[in-house]
């Protein structure tokens, strides 16, 4: 039954979400054209965007290079296919599992198992820009909204949200310090990592983040928008937020919620839509297409055979 109903919710948001993007595309079809002329007159800044993208990637490289280190070593070519072949897998999987796949089976038989643990606490040090610069945009994007209908909101609501993920990472560290035999190849890696090594993973997230921001901003810099670039910024953090917490069906890699969260935020600012959509369809070609294109020729180099 709960099982039921959360796929039910899944179809639900994800039927809302494209509904809403035709209904924008629909309403302004003019706009959506001439973003794309924009960005046809603005190559240079296309060009800027597309050679971010090994950097953006190389990131998520050297994370499961470092992260996988407490049980093996594995060289950057390694650990690129790894990524790689997970981009192209999670491209077409619900919850982009086919990137923990790829990534387990790039390994040797004997480490699969113990990988897990630690590409999940990979998975929650990338949550970490997410949280904490998703939730000011949140705050930004309720002030702007619940003002309209005169409902009062106060800084209790961002100190409650930290709060909250204070107590989720207690929750975490309580879980990895669990002596149950059943999950002790999992956890054990996670206990080898060292604050060291986390430290690592957590400013690798960050600049991740940091460089997939400054490519969405680029192509928001074209569209010539009347608010400042910290708001814009802010709408790609509302964007990254929703995308982590939004019940959807992973559809081509989230082709869709990406483009509906920022322009639900850029449409509280009075912004028109339909241009913040082309961009971040085009950022998707460019960040995610493209990617996962080229990780279909890595595929066939995981190791899915036992050893």
């Amino acid at each position: 039954m709960k099982k039921s109903f959360l796929i039910f919710l899944k179809i639900f948001v994800t039927v809302l979400v494209m509904s809403f993007l035709y209904q924008k595309i629909r309403e302004d079809k003019s706009g959506f054209l001439t973003a794309f002329k924009l960005f046809q007159d603005n190559l240079i800044i296309i060009g800027a965007v597309i050679l971010l993208m090994p950097f953006n990637w190389f990131m998520e490289v050297l994370k499961w290079k470092f992260s996988i280190k407490p049980i093996t070593e594995i060289s950057l070519h390694k650990a690129s296919i790894g990524v790689l072949a997970g981009i192209a897998l999670g491209f077409v999987t619900p919850h982009a599992v086919g990137d923990y796949f790829a990534k387990v089976f790039s390994l040797t038989h004997h480490d699969r198992k113990k990988a897990l643990g630690l590409i999940l606490v990979s998975r929650l040090l990338q949550m970490l820009p997410t949280a904490i610069f998703g939730l000011l945009a949140l705050y930004i994007y309720s002030n702007e909204n619940l003002s309209k209908y005169d409902i009062p909101i106060s800084l209790t609501y961002p100190i409650l949200s930290i709060l909250g993920l204070i107590l989720l990472g207690l929750f975490i560290a309580l879980f990895f310090k669990r002596n149950h035999p059943k999950i002790q190849d999992y956890i054990l890696p996670v206990r080898q990592m060292g604050w060291k090594l986390v430290s690592i993973l957590a400013g690798l997230s960050i600049l991740r983040y940091l460089i997939f921001s400054t490519q969405f901003l680029l192509l928001l810099s074209v569209l010539g928008l009347k608010i400042s670039l910290f708001m814009q910024f802010m709408g790609v953090a509302f964007m990254f937020l929703a995308k982590s917490i939004l019940p959807t069906f992973n559809f081509l890699s989230d082709l869709g919620i990406r483009e509906f969260s920022v322009a639900l935020f850029f449409e509280s600012l009075s912004e028109d839509v339909a241009p913040v959509i082309a961009a971040g369809l085009i950022l998707w070609l460019i960040n995610i297409a493209l990617p996962a294109f080229i990780g279909l020729f890595f595929i066939p180099k995981l190791k899915l055979k036992s050893i």
